[in-house]
């Protein structure tokens, strides 16, 4: 039965949502947020994202809205191309020094690439996919690291609950996507290593493992190598989401895998006919695997105006519109498989800052406190718990 509806957010309930938020644990599964904070960012000297950056994603707008953990998108450049990567690979100093101009007088031993300013970049010789992967990792760390009485690495459950007892922001590592790791399972071994927790199998087109939702006319399944990576990947106690990923691919995984695993940013096909979104026969098996669903901002509904950037309020029709895919997961399964996954700030939620209009919107839908904690980071939390520990 769809919950009511009460459209009147007042000021009370705001407060009384800010108050639930900042109690619960509240995980965003996954965000692209984080890279583009990077894109924008004046400078990248360590402690740059501890600052307000006058953008709609940084660490005092986390803690402001009450998010706990976040899993970042770690991308690997595959899908993007060499070229779309210029921004990262003229980051760090760079920014904040011409060195072209400042040429010291042993000039002569002048090194290329010119540490530690620039980082090389041929388009007859690119770096590979891997090398992109570990240099966004290394400013990634470098970040946490100048800022670990804020922000901390998740690699473990108890992690997660370190953060929030601590007041700090936990970063999970999603790695974007498999693709990362070539025709190799020693680099799962490696990422895992290097505290990666989280492998979406798919973005764009395919690769080793498995089709994407844009290839689903090929109908292939999970590869002989795919099916070998999830047994690996189970067995190293990493989480595998299958956002982006292919229907038929989609339940040869769930076949294949021994243990839970997620969509950590999806929506319901139902609400929204869009392929990259769940049919209901998905949720369901999802679910009885015991996975969970990272509810997104896009593809809420069709049109430009649900990614028009901007900050919706509550009883906007197309917040009430993402509120429509939560009640039908919740229907359909019940509220220990919904969690939220942002995708990236912009539409609907403008900056996490805005979180608690998450939690208003679901008290406005009648759900319990015991299930809307459950939805903003319990529900995750169990998959975490038992895939890695």
């Amino acid at each position: 039965m769809m919950k009511e509806c009460n459209m009147d957010i007042s000021k009370d309930i705001m407060d009384e949502a800010i108050a639930l938020t900042k109690e619960s644990l509240v995980i965003d599964i996954y965000t692209t947020s984080f890279a583009s904070a990077l894109r924008s960012a004046k400078s990248l000297q360590p402690g740059w994202f501890a600052k307000d950056s006058g953008g709609n994603f940084d660490l005092p707008k986390l803690i402001e809205g009450g998010v706990d953990i976040v899993g970042i998108n770690m991308p690997d450049g595959f899908e993007l191309g060499v070229t779309s990567f210029t921004w990262l690979i003229k980051t760090g100093e760079a920014r904040n020094l011409n060195w072209l101009e400042k040429f010291e007088p042993d000039w002569y031993d002048f090194v290329w690439p010119p540490k530690p300013f620039e980082h090389y970049k041929s388009l007859d010789a690119p770096r590979s996919y891997l090398t992109y992967a570990l240099i966004y990792y290394d400013i990634v760390m470098q970040e946490i690291e100048a800022n670990s009485e804020k922000m901390l690495l998740v690699k473990t459950s108890e992690d997660i609950l370190r953060a929030k007892r601590e007041g700090k922001i936990g970063f999970i590592l999603d790695c974007n996507c498999i693709q990362i790791i070539e025709d190799s399972l020693e680099m799962l071994r490696v990422l895992y290593r290097l505290g990666y927790r989280d492998m979406l199998l798919a973005r764009w087109g395919r690769n080793l493992v498995v089709d994407s939702w844009v290839q689903s006319r090929a109908d292939s399944r999970l590869t002989p190598f795919g099916c070998a990576a999830i047994e690996e990947m189970n067995r190293i106690g990493m989480i595998i989401d299958l956002s982006h990923t292919s229907d038929r691919c989609f339940y040869d995984v769930l076949e294949v895998s021994k243990d839970p695993v997620i969509c950590s940013h999806s929506n319901s096909r139902t609400v929204f006919n869009h392929p990259r979104n769940l049919t209901d026969d998905q949720i369901k098996a999802l679910a009885e695997k015991g996975g969970v669903v990272g509810l997104m901002i896009p593809f809420i509904g069709a049109g430009p105006q649900y990614r028009d950037g901007k900050s919706w309020n509550v009883d906007d029709p197309r917040f009430q519109k993402w509120l429509d895919h939560c009640d039908h997961f919740v229907n359909l399964v019940g509220a220990d498989y919904v969690g939220w996954g942002s995708d990236g700030y912009g539409s609907m939620i403008h900056t996490p800052a805005e979180f608690p209009k998450i939690t208003a919107g679901l008290m406005s839908r009648g759900y319990s406190k015991q299930e809307i904690k459950k939805i903003l980071g319990e529900n995750y939390l169990r998959v975490f718990k038992r895939v890695v520990g």
